[in-house]
């Protein structure tokens, strides 16, 4: 309840109202932004690579130096190295959009929270990191660009995740020191941040090698001739085919820990309770039960439409790893293809628009 992904049980409706308020703006200033600064070359990449971002934040990892704890990807600096922020904060939108509708993963009064901490704030905090310490992408070193993809990834990460504390005591919900709080979120985020700066070095490396131009880098003499179709293809499928496996398969293996703000709370004390939800919160729990398609990634236990019985006790701890669960692997599939077709749509809107536009302004 307390990870990244905030809930509704954290805000009060002032609080919640504004940053909707503010995250709505950012993203409709990206959107603007967007039609006019990516390559229509790099409009597909939206999709696969929000499938993608959507897939990996499944798959739970232990943090090596805190016995207990788990985190998942990020993926906005990612997204903001390959595509730029505004299209970063567009395709962390919607993966933000496909867990809380469909999964009920964050609340529906934090969604804007949860999109300014995990989308807006990494996004333009990274990218910009990753652009000042890497400089001209063609003078640049490997070395320099995983240090400046490691950099870009702990600033973007700790950022967002300095903010869940100052939003929560905004609402007035927790009831734990917010030092202790703050200090809690950055100390396991700067740690998350340096393990996603492994992962995004190596999807970086990967990229270099098969598509050097998204990267801002000259492609070898192979890659200058007019490509196929097939050719074209190359980065997409590759990354298409590794979202669904995660999303399937990989989501069994998951750690079985609880994220790092659920395992200080077990062991914080009796004064590190969360509020019980009330007012509009508990109504919008409630209604988010009834419609979520798979909450949690689990099966319903009620109808689509009736109060699932789901959540209302804490989960029992996984005891066997791996957990082969074919409702969570479905889930999975179902939010990653979301995540895709609605993407997808976005970029169609977007190619219309701009052809649109040029044949206007034609002579």
């Amino acid at each position: 309840m307390l990870a990244m992904h905030m809930a509704n049980e954290l805000l009060d409706l002032p609080t919640s109202a504004l940053t909707l308020a503010l995250g709505a703006a950012a993203v409709g200033l990206a959107i603007h932004r967007l039609r006019g600064q990516l390559p229509p070359e790099k409009l597909p990449l939206l999709g696969v690579l929000g499938a993608f971002v959507f897939a990996a934040q499944m798959i739970n990892f232990s943090l090596p130096l805190l016995p207990g704890t788990s985190a998942h990807l990020g993926g906005a600096v990612l997204l903001a190295i390959l595509l730029g922020p505004s299209a970063a904060i567009v395709v962390m939108t919607a993966v933000l959009m496909v867990q809380c509708l469909l999964f009920q993963d964050g609340g529906l009064l934090a969604l804007g929270c949860n999109i300014i901490n995990m989308g807006v704030v990494p996004a333009l905090a990274g990218g910009w990191i990753y652009r000042r310490l890497l400089g001209r992408p063609e003078s640049a070193g490997g070395t320099r660009r995983y240090l400046a993809c490691w950099a870009a990834c702990t600033v973007g990460v700790a950022a967002g995740a300095a903010l869940v504390p100052v939003e929560t005591l905004m609402g007035g919900r927790l009831l734990i020191d917010a030092r202790d709080f703050l200090a809690v979120m950055l100390g396991l985020h700067l740690v998350i941040g340096l393990i996603e700066g492994t992962i995004t070095s190596a999807v970086l490396g990967f990229l270099a090698r098969v598509r050097p131009a998204v990267l801002g880098l000259s492609a070898p003499p192979s890659q200058t001739t007019p490509r196929s179709r097939w050719d074209r293809l190359a980065m997409p499928l590759p990354l298409l085919a590794t979202a669904l496996l995660l999303a399937g398969l990989g989501s069994w293996f998951a750690s079985a820990h609880p994220d790092g703000l659920e395992w200080s709370l077990l062991r914080g004390g009796e004064h590190s309770t969360l509020a019980q939800p009330t007012g509009l919160a508990a109504t919008i729990d409630r209604w988010q039960k009834r419609w979520s398609l798979m909450t949690d990634y689990t099966r319903r236990d009620q109808p689509l439409g009736q109060e699932s019985a789901q959540n209302s006790s804490p989960p029992a701890v996984q005891s066997a790893w791996p957990n082969p669960d074919g409702w969570k692997s479905l889930a999975g599939l179902v939010g990653t293809l979301a995540t895709l077709a609605a993407l997808a749509g976005i970029s169609q809107v977007l190619r219309t628009r701009r052809h649109a536009r040029h044949a206007d302004h034609a002579p």
